[in-house]
């Protein structure tokens, strides 16, 4: 629904922006949500992604991830609260049937199932054994196609692998590297279907990409045991951390997107846009994304923009007690 407010940004005011952090930057994103709609007038964003380090979980497989229950059920009913829709990122590619009974990942579902005000929870799955365990036993839960299930059927590029995706799943996550693919795009039709994640850090046709994916699910079924050290050998070439060649050589430059090429997007009536934070340890960099993409900035007073953010940052310092 496009906003009222004076502050949101003009270029895609019906653009429907999809957040990570789930369960690891809970308190900065209520936090940033509750001042745009306190303060500015509008709701920044109505979908957040993320999961708790456990079994199904794949691609933040970090320490921080670590939850009590307690903590998970607090920030559901934040979300709730809100009518946010939450999304688990449950795309482990390597599920045998003898994880599907954990615990936490099904209480989980569970809780979002239940707790669904606007009927748009769901899963995100890279698993076809987990999406018919989960489809079964949760049907009111929304089930997404991973990323990571285009990258397995090597799928980059080719229209009938989304298309059979679209029968299977109720939303599809397009390929990182097919998100400028504007040929395919068309053809794929219903774009309401469609998730396109734009501020992607990688690097365009990323050869690692698959091994990657691969090693975060192995790592989510071994934390404490994860030999990592391949993975490093073969990221330390892929250069995807020489910030040099990022900035100055074509073929490493990142996947995140222009302004004009998100505008493009758009006005094909691409309106779902996922902003990831896989292996963030902080709020920041999302935080950022949100202010630039969700806010105006074509404003004749520039620094009332400044103003504007400094406004937030301030507000999230703690109160000093009495």
């Amino acid at each position: 629904m496009a906003s009222k407010t004076a502050y949101v940004n003009p270029l895609w005011p019906e653009a429907d922006w999809d957040v990570s952090g789930a369960f690891v930057n809970d308190r900065e994103l209520l936090s940033f949500f509750d001042f745009c709609k306190e303060k500015l007038g509008y709701e920044p964003f109505h979908m957040v992604h993320g999961a708790p380090l456990c079994t199904w979980n794949s691609g933040r497989v970090l320490k921080q991830l670590l939850r009590e229950a307690e903590e998970l059920r607090a920030a559901g009913l934040e979300y709730e609260k809100r009518r946010i829709a939450v999304y688990l990122t449950f795309s482990n590619l390597l599920l045998k049937e003898e994880h599907l009974g954990d615990a936490l990942c099904n209480a989980l579902c569970s809780f979002f199932s239940r707790h669904n005000p606007t009927g748009r929870n769901g899963v995100i799955i890279g698993s076809d054994l987990l999406l018919e365990y989960l489809r079964d036993k949760f049907p009111k839960l929304r089930y997404i196609s991973s990323i990571l299930n285009i990258v397995q059927k090597n799928g980059r590029g080719k229209l009938e692998v989304y298309r059979e995706l679209a029968d299977k799943y109720d939303d599809v996550m397009v390929h990182p590297d097919d998100v400028l693919n504007y040929d395919l795009l068309e053809k794929l039709g219903e774009p309401h279907r469609y998730i396109l994640l734009i501020n992607e850090y990688c690097i365009r046709n990323c050869p690692l990409r698959g091994f990657h994916y691969r090693s975060l699910s192995e790592n989510a079924l071994n934390f404490l045991g994860y030999d990592g050290r391949e993975f490093d050998k073969r990221q330390a070439v892929n250069g995807c951390r020489e910030l040099g060649k990022m900035l100055t050589t074509e073929r490493y430059g990142v996947l995140a997107l222009s302004t004009p090429e998100i505008q493009r997007l758009y006005d094909m009536g691409f309106r779902h846009f996922k902003l990831q934070g896989r292996g963030h340890t902080n709020a920041s960099s999302i935080i950022f994304d949100l202010m630039r993409l969700t806010w105006r900035s074509d404003a004749a007073n520039e620094n009332r923009m400044h103003t504007i953010c400094q406004r937030f940052l301030e507000s999230l310092r703690a109160p000093v007690p009495s």
